[in-house]
């Protein structure tokens, strides 16, 4: 257990703590502008981990027609069902794991952040900044703008989605497995519920770890659109 505490306060926690206050001290002492600076530099290092999963779930979007196909062809002979899906994975060059360690590797850095963040905003002996614009980054958002915004580019990205969803469901009601109607309700209440989550949870938190999310969120988004218009079905070849 000690060694995964040194691991994690010498690679990460130490770093980003660091990082965070040498930003922030570069960037006027202002501490909004290091966690904006520092939020953008991770999640761009991050890219050449999150790009090849964004690409593989574009991938996996453009063919879930197909695959509702296969669902319906093959819903009393599961064997068979998995067969033909891999032969359309390996037909396509999906990977449906690929995501999985690019993804398990985000969730431990965001982490890493998150507690460096709280670090700091908790401590008044670092001599930064605290005001940003009209916030107090160790309070929540007076006027709970920051956390609309924020769940206002969740919701954005969440739209992104909706058109697959809609076009997936009408095709789950043709076949008999009723689980997909399920899951594809699901997903939908979802498109919902997560700006909403994001905005509840935002009312509560310091404005710098909302500050944070929100650039994240945008950064996300941004880096969504660009793969749906460079890689999706109907993107220029």
């Amino acid at each position: 257990m000690n060694v995964l505490a040194f691991v994690w306060n010498a690679l990460l926690y130490q770093p980003i703590l660091w990082a965070l206050l040498t930003l922030s001290g570069i960037l006027f002492g202002n501490l909004g502008l290091g966690i904006i600076a520092l939020t953008l530099i991770i999640r761009a290092l991050l890219v050449p981990l999150t790009l090849p999963s964004l690409k593989a779930m574009q991938k996996q979007k453009d063919i879930q027609g197909e695959l509702n196909e296969l669902k319906s062809k093959y819903k009393d002979d599961k064997k068979r069902l998995a067969e033909e899906q891999m032969k359309l994975f390996q037909k396509h060059g999906i990977n449906p794991a690929a995501g999985c360690l690019p993804q398990l590797l985000q969730i431990i850095i965001l982490i890493a952040m998150y507690n460096a963040f709280t670090s700091v905003l908790d401590k008044s002996t670092h001599g930064l900044a605290t005001s940003f614009l009209y916030l107090d980054l160790t309070k929540p958002d007076p006027f709970i703008i920051l956390p609309g915004l924020s769940g206002a580019a969740q919701f954005w990205a969440s739209k992104l989605m909706l058109p697959t969803v809609k076009k997936e469901e009408k095709l789950a009601e043709k076949t008999a497995d009723k689980t997909d109607d399920i899951m594809y309700n699901m997903q939908e209440q979802m498109l919902y519920l997560a700006p909403l989550m994001t905005i509840l949870i935002g009312f509560k938190l310091p404005s710098g770890l909302v500050l944070y999310w929100f650039v994240t969120t945008v950064f996300s988004l941004l880096q969504q659109i660009w793969v749906n218009n460079n890689y999706g079905k109907n993107a220029r070849t």
